[in-house]
């Protein structure tokens, strides 16, 4: 099952996505990791990663890398982290279906 899990945090702090990018090439040798890619924000500091995962079924609450990654971010600012799973129809019944 394919899933994203994503991480955003807001700082003032300017180097976070290069921590961001080196925390990535560590993620890429994590079972079931597709693909890791960090985003900043247009205009501010704020920095996203996003990893994108294929495994038997999905982390509700995160991978530990991405756990262990949003403890580590939570001493340089405010840090939000969500998981978010594929839907294709294909499979599995969607609530309208049943």
């Amino acid at each position: 099952m394919k899933w994203v899990e994503c991480i955003k945090i807001q700082t003032t702090r300017s180097n976070i996505a290069a921590k961001m990018l080196s925390f990535v090439a560590e993620c890429e040798k994590c079972h079931g990791l597709l693909k890791a890619k960090v985003f900043n924000h247009a205009s501010i500091n704020d920095c996203s990663l996003c990893l994108m995962w294929d495994t038997d079924r999905p982390e509700p609450h995160g991978s530990s890398v991405g756990l262990h990654l949003c403890s580590t971010l939570k001493k340089y600012g405010l840090v939000d982290h969500s998981v978010w799973v594929e839907k294709n129809g294909k499979g599995r019944k969607s609530h309208e279906q049943e």
